[in-house]
């Protein structure tokens, strides 16, 4: 069945984007194989941090110049991200190790259970949690990302004459339409992935105070929150890298206009 999903996939990406949907369909099949190798780096003892990290890098690389090729827009979107990654990355790790977030949650142990699976893992659950966390926010960053540099350099493209601080301010209103639309979709799938927390909180009867403070609740969150975190960063630091390269590159082309 998945094989036949896939083919389906592949068909309609082909009849509605032709060749770059092709490329979009064989950047997926990189990030697959990107992601399997992170699973089994793991599994052999390398540093869940380190890995995601350079996952993390990769995956960016992948999406980016190979799907949208190498321009200005990609570049200052890679550093953004870069940047975001950072920031999101430290924040991640005070927020899991402050929360204990790191570890099975009161869900997870008990499917594990449920299947004979050995809970006894030796890694640190600490680490793969902000791995995971880094490699979940990606897709939201990189949109922010991309679809704001993307706007201020079609602004300035059309409108050339435009100060720093307008375009800054363009890039600005953009990104707020793009971070509402955002923060929902991150917002519903918080919810969604906590729906079944919930089913068994209402069914065995526990407190509202024990959904609360329940583990699984909180590591939902904590990914919500801290991929929010990073495309709210993404929208500023977008259009202000973007706007400043689109002036020096103009202060260039003055330069080599006037002949010095």
């Amino acid at each position: 069945m998945v094989k036949i999903l896939g083919i389906i996939l592949l068909a309609l990406m082909f009849l509605i984007g032709h060749d770059r949907g092709l490329q979009a369909f064989l950047t997926i099949l990189m990030n697959m194989a990107v992601l399997a190798g992170v699973v089994l780096a793991i599994v052999y003892g390398a540093n869940p941090l380190a890995v995601s990290a350079a996952a993390g890098i990769l995956l960016t690389v992948l999406i980016l110049f190979y799907q949208n090729g190498n321009n200005l827009k990609t570049r200052v979107s890679f550093l953004v991200i870069l940047v975001v990654l950072l920031v999101t990355f430290v924040t991640g790790l005070l927020l899991c190790r402050a929360g204990h977030a790191g570890g099975y949650s009161e869900v997870k142990i008990n499917l594990d259970d449920g299947l004979f699976l050995d809970g006894n893992v030796s890694l640190s659950m600490y680490q793969v949690e902000i791995g995971v966390i880094l490699l979940g926010l990606l897709g939201a960053v990189k949109d922010a990302a991309v679809a704001v540099t993307s706007a201020v350099y079609e602004v300035h493209r059309n409108n050339p004459t435009l100060l720093s601080s307008q375009l800054f301010a363009s890039g600005l209103n953009i990104g707020r339409e793009i971070l509402s639309t955002t923060i929902n979709t991150l917002f519903f799938s918080c919810v969604g992935e906590s729906l079944l927390l919930f089913h068994i909180v209402c069914y065995w009867g526990y407190s509202f105070g024990y959904f609360l403070n329940s583990k699984a609740l909180y590591q939902v969150f904590l990914f919500s929150g801290v991929a929010g975190l990073g495309c709210i960063a993404a929208i500023p630091l977008a259009a202000f890298a973007m706007t400043v390269e689109l002036k020096r590159k103009e202060g260039r082309l003055d330069d080599k206009a006037n002949g010095n």
